[in-house]
C-alpha cells in the first residue's frame, strides 16, 4: 500500500509541475496543450487513486473493523477523507474541463490542485503513521496475505 502511495505521490508532483508551468504560460496554443495534458494526467491519476481507495475500503478497512471501531476513529476518518479527496479531485477535473472551453483563471486550476494534493498528502501521512502500523500489529498473517494478494492486481 505504501508503494502505491509513492507512485501516486510522484503523479501528484507531476500534476503540480504541469499546473505551475501552465500558470506561467501566456501563449494560447501552449495553454490549450497544457490544459489537455493536465486533464489527461489528472483523469488518469484520479482513476488510479480510485482503484487504490476502493481496495482499502473493501479490503483493509473491513479487516481492521474486526479489531477497532469502524464508525468512529481512524477508519471512519479515512473513509471521510476518501470522500473529501474524491470530491476535491473531481472539482479540479471539472475546473480544467471548464477552463478548456471557457477560459477563466488558470490560477484557480493551480490553487484547486494544490488544495487537493495537500488533503491527499495529509491523508497518506495519517494512513502510514497510524492505520498501517496498527494493521501490521493487529492483523493475522492470513489477513495480511489476503491484503497482499488484493493489492497485487
Amino acid at each position: 500500500m505504501k508503494d502505491e502511495h509513492l507512485s501516486l505521490a510522484e503523479q501528484m508532483n507531476e500534476l503540480i509541475h504541469l499546473a505551475t508551468n501552465l500558470k506561467s504560460t501566456a501563449e494560447p496554443i501552449r495553454r490549450k496543450k497544457g490544459l489537455t495534458e493536465l486533464h489527461e494526467l489528472g483523469s488518469t491519476f484520479f482513476s488510479e487513486l480510485e482503484h487504490h481507495s476502493r481496495r482499502e475500503e473493501e479490503g483493509l478497512y473491513p479487516l481492521m473493523a474486526n479489531y477497532i471501531e469502524r464508525e468512529m476513529g481512524p477508519i471512519a476518518a479515512m473513509e471521510e477523507e476518501h470522500d473529501l479527496i474524491k470530491e476535491s479531485l473531481m472539482s479540479f477535473i471539472r475546473i480544467v474541463e471548464m477552463e478548456k472551453s471557457e477560459p477563466v483563471e488558470i490560477a484557480a486550476v493551480h490553487t484547486h490542485l494544490l488544495k487537493s494534493v495537500e488533503i491527499l498528502m495529509e491523508h497518506f501521512f495519517k494512513e502510514e503513521s497510524v492505520l498501517f502500523p496498527m494493521a501490521e500489529y493487529v492483523l493475522s498473517d492470513a489477513e495480511k496475505e489476503q491484503l497482499r494478494v488484493l493489492f497485487q492486481d
